[in-house]
């Protein structure tokens, strides 16, 4: 019964969040007046989003975060000049393991645009990608374990906390072992990259 009550809250919380974000853009309450631009983006910025379906929503849920995200990528520019994102995701919800590769267009349209937020690391973005690339390369795995200690396997978002602590040597997320989202919006480390735009409704 106390389980059957905890989903009950659960369920209205992510309901009242998902409210609270499509009123905040306009009075029309759709993701119509919403769009993305490439213009200010470059590569090595950082991509978070929330997807859609049940892993998205359980993810949000237990992470208990500020921000209603649940996965996140490097954004990197390929030869041809595309915007494509590196990041890392299950077998169990992908067809490759761990590490791989997409078009930005393909990782936006699985992403709720009103969750989707682009950061860019002060200190030279370019290695990241760079870094970035190289786990893809390799192949690293998924962390079913999501064992912030144990860096042959790397969940979405120890990809770029892992990077910016090896390149850096700075820990982001200052040792949680389950680190929310929200620590790439600290002011200390990222600027927001305006990506999302929204178009004022007459």
């Amino acid at each position: 019964m106390a389980g059957g009550k905890q989903t009950e809250i659960t369920v209205l919380f992510i309901f009242l969040n998902l409210l609270l974000l499509n009123g905040a853009c306009t009075s029309s309450k759709t993701t119509d007046s919403l769009y993305y631009t490439t213009n200010p983006i470059q590569s090595g910025d950082i991509i978070l989003r929330k997807s859609y379906g049940l892993v998205s929503e359980i993810v949000v849920a237990q992470l208990a975060d500020t921000l209603d995200i649940s996965h996140c990528g490097i954004i990197v520019r390929d030869t041809g000049n595309v915007f494509r994102v590196i990041h890392s995701l299950s077998k169990k919800v992908s067809e490759v393991d761990g590490v791989q590769i997409c078009d930005l267009e393909d990782f936006m349209n699985e992403s709720r645009i009103e969750t989707v937020k682009v950061v860019r690391f002060r200190n030279s973005p370019n290695k990241i990608a760079e870094s970035a690339v190289g786990y893809l390369k390799r192949k690293v795995p998924f962390d079913e374990q999501f064992n912030s200690n144990d860096t042959t396997a790397l969940f979405c978002s120890e990809l770029p906390i892992q990077i910016i602590r090896t390149i850096y040597g700075i820990d982001i997320s200052n040792g949680d072992a389950k680190p929310k989202f929200s620590i790439f919006l600290n002011e200390n480390y990222f600027d927001e990259i305006p990506f999302v735009k929204c178009i004022k409704s007459k």
